[in-house]
């Protein structure tokens, strides 16, 4: 299977097995594939307060 396909066919799934996928994938690969600072900030990026303030908004931020 290629890259192509891989991504084509995670992009065809549900919204809820995408981010199964996703969670369940980045705790295998993770430790494996990112070890440096440029990947490292690169998922930083992902979850900076700006991405997960809508959802502290909606959860009233844990409470």
């Amino acid at each position: 299977m290629t890259f192509n396909e891989l991504k084509a066919g995670v992009l065809n799934l549900d919204q809820s097995e995408q981010k199964r996928f996703i969670l369940e994938m980045l705790t295998e690969i993770m430790p494996k594939v990112c070890t440096d600072e440029a990947c490292l900030n690169r998922i930083r990026n992902f979850v900076d307060e700006e991405t997960i303030k809508t959802y502290r908004g909606q959860h009233m931020d844990g409470i």
